[in-house]
């Protein structure tokens, strides 16, 4: 976590450079990645033990299910295109599953890519960030996801709509 303090901190393109290119919490998910494989990876940085993804093939309209297993239960993800998964539903329900004990933010300045980048902490080490930089810096940068969160899914004009806002806010690429 050190390098995503000094990014916090210092707000600068070095500090951001080393960020991006050496923290070890940094998760890159490809738009086109396999949605079990998300989960696997997110228990690849928490290291828990106790999270996993599988897909089992089904007779369904996708010709399988995606499920997360999480502390020995089984949950199915609830795609709401019966057609296919998608990595936005996949992110949602695994972090409200294992909300109890880690939280999932999106890494802000990914936005705009086809391949985003996530945050999983546990709850603490966020509230932690947010009491030593404050909830509106470090929400700035990594964004909470909910129910009604946008990632992968997000129309141009959407995309571009926030990415103005926030170049409002600060820009310290330029």
């Amino acid at each position: 976590m050190e390098y995503m303090k000094e990014f916090l901190k210092n707000e600068d393109r070095e500090s951001f450079d080393n960020f991006w290119e050496n923290s070890q919490k940094l998760i890159w998910i490809d738009w086109r990645e396999y949605d079990e494989d998300i989960i696997n990876y997110i228990e690849g940085v928490i290291q828990s033990g106790e999270l996993s993804g599988k897909s089992k093939d089904v007779d369904n309209e996708m010709g399988f299910d995606i499920f997360i297993e999480w502390k020995g239960k089984e949950y199915k993800i609830s795609y709401p295109n019966k057609e296919g998964s998608d990595r936005d539903t996949t992110i949602k329900t695994l972090n409200k599953i294992i909300q109890s004990e880690y939280e999932i933010r999106l890494f802000m300045e990914s936005l705009g890519n086809d391949t985003l980048a996530f945050v999983p902490l546990l709850k603490n080490e966020w509230e932690e960030l947010e009491k030593e930089f404050g909830e509106e810096k470090v929400n700035y940068y990594f964004s909470r996801i909910d129910d009604e969160s946008k990632m992968f899914d997000l129309d141009m004009d959407e995309l571009f709509e926030i990415l103005d806002k926030r170049k409002e806010i600060k820009n310290f690429f330029d």
